[in-house]
């Protein structure tokens, strides 16, 4: 666990708010030097590890038909973060241009349940990634 790259994430979820409201973050942002398994969709198979949902948000985002992919972190739970504990993420936003059910096939490696979609906004979540005409916000869940 990157320690500095907890810290300054979480002070970044604090600045925008995140104690109260679901902050939308970069891959980046959420994934490197994070080691903790369970921050994101706890409850997927176990042979399903933090590498293989990494590699497929960072697949789906790169294809042409997706404009972005964002974690949506949970509001912080901790006030000071354990050296183990990665601030948790039960979804990620996807903007795009895909029906749900494409973004469900290309996300299914990663143990997602059937996702939240099409969207014309995500207003709810802070520094929610641009909507461009012509695509959509479809939310990637984990139970």
């Amino acid at each position: 666990m990157d320690l500095a790259r907890q810290r300054a994430l979480v002070e970044h979820v604090e600045a925008r708010g995140g104690r109260r409201a679901q902050v939308a973050v970069t891959l980046e942002q959420f994934f490197d030097g994070n080691d903790c398994d369970w921050c994101i969709g706890p409850n997927r198979d176990e042979e399903i590890d933090l590498d293989t949902v990494r590699r497929v948000l960072l697949a789906l985002r790169n294809r042409p038909e997706v404009h972005d992919v964002r974690v949506e972190l949970d509001p912080l739970e901790f006030d000071v973060y354990p050296d183990d504990e990665w601030p948790f993420a039960s979804g990620a936003a996807v903007i795009t241009t895909l029906h749900p059910e494409e973004v469900d096939a290309l996300t299914s490696e990663a143990g997602t349940e059937p996702s939240g979609g099409p969207a014309a906004s995500v207003d709810w979540l802070v520094d929610a990634p641009a909507i461009p005409e012509g695509h959509h916000y479809v939310g990637v869940w984990w139970d």
